[in-house]
């Protein structure tokens, strides 16, 4: 018992048990990551269709190079030559699981040392970056609908957003 007491954040208070929790999770996601896309492909299920309305190769244009080459499926935009497919890749996954452990580090880090105003903040700025990234892959990309596995890391990150600026006092020493 003494060895489980001696892992335990010995801070005042719960949100060092958060962290620690999201850090797990980040890690059992950064995890899977590296071994399947199928959690993945569920996360960011959108599906699109090459974009037939970019410029031919040039010597001055690829569209294999434009962020744009891609264009979510729908009726208007689905010929029947190009089947629809999400955007997930090995290389995009092995990114997002590099970034889900760095993610993991920090707030594990925190949980140990809430009280350092730097740290703090590097943890606040994790939740907040996961809450754009999620955003704009829900609102602007299109390649992650609204659903359960787009909820949670919503939910986790506004939790901890929240919680983390609301007893910044609590926590930070000056």
């Amino acid at each position: 018992m003494d060895v489980l007491e001696s892992l335990i954040p010995p801070a005042k208070g719960y949100l060092p048990y958060y962290m620690v929790l999201t850090s797990v999770l980040a890690v059992g996601n950064a995890l899977q990551n590296y071994l399947t896309l199928h959690y993945s492909r569920r996360l960011y299920g959108g599906q699109f269709v090459p974009n037939s309305s970019l410029p031919p190769k040039s010597a001055t244009f690829n569209p294999e190079d434009s962020t744009k080459k891609f264009v979510p499926a729908s009726a208007a935009s689905n010929s029947k030559e190009a089947r629809p497919l999400d955007q997930v890749t090995p290389l995009a996954a092995r990114l997002f699981g590099v970034y889900t452990m760095i993610s993991a580090i920090v707030r594990l880090y925190a949980a140990y040392n809430i009280h350092l105003a730097p740290v703090y903040n590097m943890t606040i700025l994790t939740y907040i970056v996961a809450l754009v990234h999620f955003g704009s892959e829900w609102a602007i990309y299109k390649t992650a609908p609204p659903a359960p596995a787009v909820m949670f890391p919503f939910f986790f990150a506004s939790v901890g957003i929240v919680w983390m600026i609301s007893q910044y006092n609590f926590y930070v020493e000056v």
